[in-house]
C-alpha cells in the first residue's frame, strides 16, 4: 500500500491562486511510484473539493465548471480520523472517500497559512509537513515575528504598528510618531499577509496616507517600516525543526522595481517567466557579518 498524501491548497486567502499554482507543481513533483496524491481544494468560500480535474491547472480557468467535475468532501474534527468523506452521502456503501496518510498543505496567505489550517489537523491528529500551529501564526504575523527577532537579540528594522480602529481614531497621532521615530522613506505592510500583497513604499505624508488605507484593506494591523535604500533580498528554506535542520543554499531574487513585488514572485516580473528569477551569482551561507544587520520582516 502506498502512502497516500492529502494536498491541500486554495482557501479564504488574497494568496488563493498562488496556492493552486504553488500546489501543482508540488503535486508534479511527488514520485507517484512511492506515493498516491489526492488534491483536495479549498474553494474561496471556505469548501473542500477533490478530483482528478484537480491536477491540471489549466482547469481553474473555469471553476464552477472544474468544481462541477469535482466531488465536495470534507473532514470530522475529531481526533484519530483521517478519512475524507463525501458531503452527498450515497444511498447504498460508504460516506468515506478515503483515508489519507498524512497532509501537506501548500497554502498561502490568511486563514490558512497563519496557524489556522495547521490548527485543525493538529485538532485531527494527523500528521503534517510545515510549520506547527505557534510557528505559523508568529511566522506569518510581521509585528510579533520582529518582537520576536527584537527579545532574542537579532537586530531589526525599526518600526510602528497599529490597528485599523487606531488609524481612524487618532491618524495625526500615528503620523507624528511614525514621521518621529521613523521618517522618510518608509515602507507600509499589512501584518500577515505574504506575497508582497498590500505593501508599499511612502516617500512622504501624502504618500503615507494613501499606502496605509491599502494596506488596512488587508489587515486590520498594519507595520509601518523604515525603507532600507539598496536592499538585498535573500531567500533561503530551511529543513527540519529547532533540534535538527538543513538550510539550503541562498538564492537572490531579481526585483523590477524597488520592492520584491507580486509580480516578481510569481510572474517572472518583467520576464513573462512562470516564477521567481534568481541572480546567477554564487549562493553561500550566510556569514557572522551578514547576521549583524538589521532585518525586515516580510
Amino acid at each position: 500500500m502506498k502512502t497516500n498524501i492529502g494536498v491541500f491548497f486554495g482557501g479564504r486567502s488574497t494568496e488563493h491562486e498562488i496556492s493552486v499554482i504553488s500546489a501543482s507543481q508540488a503535486m508534479h513533483a511527488i514520485n507517484r511510484d512511492k506515493y498516491d496524491v489526492t488534491p483536495i481544494y479549498i474553494s474561496k468560500q471556505g469548501r473542500f473539493y477533490t478530483g482528478d480535474a484537480l491536477f491540471d491547472v489549466a482547469n481553474y480557468r473555469d471553476i464552477p465548471s472544474l468544481l462541477a467535475k469535482c466531488t465536495q468532501v470534507y473532514m470530522e474534527p475529531s481526533y484519530g480520523d483521517y478519512n475524507l468523506y463525501r458531503v452527498k452521502k450515497p444511498m447504498f456503501g460508504s460516506a468515506v472517500l478515503t483515508t489519507l496518510d498524512v497532509v501537506i498543505p501548500v497554502l498561502h496567505g490568511s486563514n490558512v497559512e497563519d496557524g489556522i489550517f495547521e490548527g485543525v489537523l493538529e485538532t485531527i491528529g494527523i500528521p503534517y509537513a510545515g510549520c506547527n500551529t505557534l510557528a505559523s501564526a508568529n511566522g506569518m504575523d510581521k509585528i510579533t515575528m520582529k518582537m520576536i527577532l527584537r527579545e532574542c537579540g537579532v537586530p531589526v528594522i525599526d518600526y510602528v504598528w497599529f490597528t485599523d480602529k487606531e488609524w481612524f481614531k487618532k491618524r495625526d497621532e500615528l503620523i507624528a510618531r511614525i514621521e518621529d521615530k521613523i521618517g522618510y522613506p518608509v515602507i507600509v505592510k499589512p501584518a500577515n499577509l505574504g506575497s508582497s500583497v498590500g505593501i508599499g513604499r511612502a516617500a512622504n505624508r501624502e504618500q503615507l496616507i494613501g499606502k496605509i488605507e491599502i494596506a488596512e484593506k488587508y489587515s486590520s494591523r498594519i507595520i509601518v517600516e523604515h525603507m532600507v535604500d539598496n536592499l538585498k533580498e535573500i531567500n533561503c528554506s530551511v529543513l527540519g525543526d529547532c533540534d535538527e535542520y538543513r538550510s539550503s543554499v541562498l538564492e537572490e531574487p531579481i526585483k523590477s522595481a524597488e520592492i520584491l513585488s507580486y509580480e516578481d514572485k510569481y510572474m517572472g516580473g518583467t520576464k513573462g517567466a512562470k516564477g521567481m528569477q534568481a541572480s546567477q551569482s554564487p549562493s553561500r551561507s550566510p556569514s557572522r557579518d551578514d547576521r549583524t544587520h538589521p532585518l525586515p520582516c516580510r
